[in-house]
């Protein structure tokens, strides 16, 4: 049986033989009974010549297969044999011829008793000798094997985190206290233009310093753990956005820094192209608001100064009356250009699960923050819904906030944002358990005087909605305030 290099420990022989007579019992057991009556037998034919002492043989072989009881039955039958068959010590007159073997005690020699006391004591002891021994045995076998079923384990660890981190699409490094790289994967030689040569010994301090400052600010603290976002360099001189998460250590050879990084100069295009979209859409919405106001205004300055030419014909002529008729017009062309871009868009859809979840995740931890309870009830399976993605988030988070100025002095906080289909509509309600609303008639008019914020938000988020063919309305209530926004399935979509 082999164990483990390194270890300098080799299974004896004898290792064996213990192995085996524990696994075979009734075998070496067996063998035992052989052996003693082949000394017994010895000690007979030869009586003159003890060889009692040969009873360790048998001992020595069964006690592994033998419990307590039966080491100390076989050292007392041994014993016996011993002294039984001791030419020394028999009992006869003289001038009898002794008999090869004296089974009465009665008939041996005076100090027998105390010689069988200590022949079966030390009997007894080999063979609870030999029992200790094969628990030692077993409890080192069972240590090399669970040693080698560990070393085999982190073998295996040590090979998934090697090809983890090989095959990880994002850059993985590690920096020695003097801030050079140690360890580098695929990805990081590729983030940093080192697809040719190695990265590893390579100073780290041109192409990301912030991890080389990082670095030494542990070496005046604890541990470091964060993520920052900083400028990064390939070796070709291009510059990059990079996102990076970091934690420094303690090595046998002084600190270090193990670090993962992500090149988000993509996402950051895209981030800042979306949020352009966005901010496009949202203006195209407001512009198309106030150009229909502008344009009921107009409509109205139109009529009454239509009305007063029956009044006063004259007035025709007038320099003053003439200009107001052309402020009057250009409103009218201007509301009308507002209104033409506003309905310069395309025809776009959102999944509302979606946008629900997004919105959960933006605004959970400031209302937990604030001490107020959120509580969501959305119906599964929620169609795909004729609306702006982000314009939709932007509706959803200003409801949320807006609940949350109301709850601030409040003692019961709990906002309660509920979703589902009736009739033809989907319907998302944000309800909260704040004071109410004191005008609502008032609610949805621009630039509200006594407003917590610009007072322009829930216009626009109606603007929004409206927008694709849907609303925002507030519900009454006996207790708090509710807002309902509607939007249209796509299969029942319809234009604003």
């Amino acid at each position: 049986m082999g164990t483990p290099a390194g270890l300098g420990v080799d299974m004896t022989h004898l290792d064996d033989l213990l192995a085996y007579a524990e696994s075979n019992r009734l075998t070496v057991c067996g063998m035992a009974a052989i052996l003693v009556a082949l000394i017994a037998w010895c000690d007979w034919v030869i009586p003159n010549i003890s060889v009692g002492f040969l009873y360790l043989i048998p001992i020595l072989v069964a006690a592994p297969a033998l419990k307590g009881a039966q080491i100390i039955g076989m050292a007392v039958l041994c014993g016996y044999l011993r002294e039984a068959f001791d030419p020394l010590q028999w009992t006869t007159p003289p001038g009898v011829v002794p008999e090869p073997v004296a089974w009465d005690p009665r008939d041996w020699v005076a100090g027998a008793a105390g010689r069988l006391l200590v022949v079966v004591t030390g009997f007894a002891m080999t063979g609870f000798f030999v029992v200790e021994l094969n628990q030692r045995r077993r409890l080192l076998a069972a240590h090399l094997s669970e040693r080698e079923e560990q070393m085999r384990l982190r073998r295996e660890a040590e090979q998934r985190l090697r090809i983890l981190i090989e095959t990880s699409p994002l850059a993985i490094l590690t920096l020695n206290q003097s801030g050079l790289v140690q360890l580098a994967n695929e990805s990081a030689r590729k983030l940093l233009g080192f697809e040719e040569r190695q990265l590893q010994g390579e100073p780290v301090d041109p192409y990301l310093p912030i991890l080389k400052r990082m670095l030494h600010s542990h070496h005046s603290g604890g541990n470091i753990r964060t993520s920052v976002e900083c400028k990064g360099q390939r070796r070709s001189g291009e510059v990059f956005l990079a996102h990076v998460w970091l934690s420094t250590y303690t090595a046998s050879d002084g600190p270090g820094l193990a670090a993962v990084v992500w090149d988000a100069s993509e996402n950051l295009r895209d981030r800042e192209g979306s949020g352009l979209d966005s901010m496009m859409a949202t203006s195209r919405v407001l512009i198309g608001a106030i150009s229909h106001e502008i344009r009921n205004l107009a409509s109205a300055a139109a009529a009454a100064h239509a009305s007063l030419i029956p009044a006063a014909p004259n007035l025709r002529e007038d320099s003053q009356y003439q200009v107001l008729g052309t402020l009057i017009r250009g409103l009218e062309k201007i509301a009308s250009s507002g209104l033409h871009v506003a309905s310069d868009r395309e025809a776009v859809v959102a999944d509302l699960g979606t946008v629900l979840d997004e919105t959960r995740i933006v605004i959970e931890p400031a209302l937990r923050e604030a001490g107020i309870s959120v509580v969501w009830e959305v119906s599964g399976g929620l169609p795909l819904v004729q609306a702006d993605h982000h314009g939709l988030l932007q509706v959803f988070v200003n409801l949320a906030r807006n609940s949350q100025r109301a709850l601030e002095t409040c003692a019961q906080r709990e906002v309660r944002i509920s979703a589902g289909l009736e009739s033809d509509l989907v319907v998302v309600r944000f309800r909260d358990t704040g004071p109410g609303i004191a005008h609502p008639e008032e609610l949805f008019q621009p630039f509200q005087r006594g407003a917590d914020a610009s007072g322009i938000g829930l216009y626009i988020s109606r603007a929004i909605l409206r927008s694709h063919g849907g609303g925002l309305r507030y519900e009454p209530q006996p207790a708090g305030s509710c807002f309902a926004v509607e939007l249209w399935p796509v299969e029942h979509a319809v234009e604003g």
